[in-house]
């Protein structure tokens, strides 16, 4: 029985060690966090990829909906630029919702629900109203939370993956 508490005892410590808790995470860094959400909306809009690049650290992985893996913030913010003179010309983009699970009080998992109309293929024919879920992994560089990797996908109507 002994030997039972003490395996226990030793498996509630590795536990609590690797449980996410509020305690140690300020409403600061939280809030920040939240503001990277709430800028990108914003530079989206406006259609301002070079201010949508300040959220960027300079080696960023960021894969689009279509796959494409763009390999630092030059390639995504040009990228980006690209596509915002036509196919996101006219795009509204609205984030439903922001979750934040911190892995370390410097590294951080977001995922930001969003929406977005008006925009088109490259052909020009508009596209549906969608949804999708951005995974982003934020860090804190030089007292400034940054987005280090995004994989965005989106939402597929319900029943495509039905047999």
């Amino acid at each position: 029985m002994r030997k039972f508490h003490l395996m226990l005892g030793c498996c509630l410590i590795y536990a609590v060690g690797f449980s996410q808790t509020k305690q140690g995470y300020n409403y600061k860094d939280t809030n920040a966090l939240n503001s990277l959400a709430v800028k990108w909306e914003k530079y989206w809009n406006t259609h301002d990829m070079d201010s949508m690049g300040t959220l960027l650290t300079d080696d960023v992985d960021f894969v689009n909906v279509a796959g494409q893996w763009l390999k630092g913030k030059k390639e995504t913010v040009e990228t980006h630029k690209e596509r915002h003179d036509i196919v996101f010309k006219e795009s509204i983009w609205t984030t439903d919702s922001v979750t934040i699970k911190y892995v370390k009080s410097d590294l951080a998992i977001m995922h930001i629900g969003w929406g977005m109309t008006g925009d088109v293929d490259p052909d020009g024919v508009a596209r549906k109203p969608r949804h999708g879920i951005f995974t982003w992994v934020v860090i804190m560089k030089n007292n400034k939370w940054l987005v280090l990797a995004v994989h965005n996908v989106n939402i597929r109507e319900t029943g495509a993956f039905s047999r």
